[in-house]
């Protein structure tokens, strides 16, 4: 899908002001609503977002489902009747879940109000600003914004501090930095991860190689980074001297499941490709996780 409306996109209050959704779950609900303005619904796909925020498919699908979930979307799905595969998907962006009045949703019959349906004019294009607010990179990469600037430096000694690493303040480093932000994740998980996976690898010769932002903060990689962090019980993440001869061997799933764990932060190419194997150490994966949450794990997002 190339279509990029020349519209304008709805932000509704509720939606702006719902501290349970992060900064790009509201503008990706604002880009839908412009997308919506021909149907009434919108047609693009998870890949088609994720190209246009610079971001995993993964982290679209986690954005798409956190606004069904909290009822500003509804979801559609039209299934090949032989395969059950889908074939089309259609979101229809809701202005308040609290009502069930067609004449406040925007799947109504009529699309988006035509009062709304008008394409931007210059003047007041000229006033738009950000819906995430997310601070800009100038040509020379030192971050700009109109109100204060992100110190970088103090960040990546903030994250050498915690991680005993020793990232250096480069234009690659800042990039990264900048593109998690804006990905909605916050100062604290971005160290949060950087810490456990350098902690992780630091004495695994093979995987300590790749403890450098470029493998830590990409996109692909990061979403399930956090998972895992998230999923692991804290005594785990806490290491003293004595901790090894207290701590209970894993059970064989276990095992099977920290091996797999591993594979896929090496080798984050099993969730782009859709190959008979890939399918099957994802969906190996998936089977882990489950009985480990029914076995009393911390369940994942």
């Amino acid at each position: 899908m190339n279509e990029q409306p020349s519209y304008y996109s709805i932000l509704t209050a509720n939606v702006r002001y719902d501290k349970r959704l992060k900064a790009n779950e509201k503008l990706l609900f604002s880009e839908i609503t412009a997308l919506s303005n021909k149907n009434g619904y919108c047609i693009a796909k998870n890949s088609y977002f994720a190209r246009l925020y610079d971001v995993a498919v993964e982290t679209v699908s986690r954005w798409v489902s956190h606004l069904v979930k909290y009822g500003y979307l509804k979801r559609e799905e039209i299934r090949d009747d032989k395969t059950n595969e889908i074939i089309e998907r259609k979101l229809y962006p809701i202005t308040n879940p609290k009502i069930e009045d067609n004449s406040d949703r925007f799947c109504g019959t009529g699309g988006i109000d035509k009062k709304i349906n008008t394409p931007i004019d210059e003047k007041i294009k000229e006033n738009i600003t950000s819906i995430n607010n997310i601070n800009m990179l100038d040509k020379d990469n030192s971050e700009v914004s109109n109100t204060n600037r992100f110190n970088y430096s103090k960040f990546i000694n903030s994250i050498n501090e915690a991680a005993n690493t020793n990232f250096r303040n480069s234009s690659n480093n800042r990039k990264l930095i900048h593109a998690r932000l804006a990905d909605g994740y916050t100062e604290e998980e971005l160290i949060k991860v950087i810490k456990f996976k350098a902690n992780q690898w630091k004495d695994n010769e093979k995987m300590k190689k790749y403890i450098v932002l470029t493998t830590l903060l990409r996109p692909s990689n990061f979403d399930k980074y956090i998972q895992e962090v998230e999923s692991t019980p804290e005594p785990q993440k806490k290491k003293s001297n004595t901790s090894s001869a207290r701590r209970p061997e894993r059970t064989e799933e276990e095992e099977r499941l920290y091996q797999l764990r591993l594979y896929a932060s090496e080798h984050p190419e099993i969730y782009e490709s859709d190959t008979e194997g890939n399918i099957a150490i994802r969906e190996e994966l998936e089977r882990l996780e489950r009985n480990r949450v029914k076995g009393g794990g911390s369940p994942t997002e």
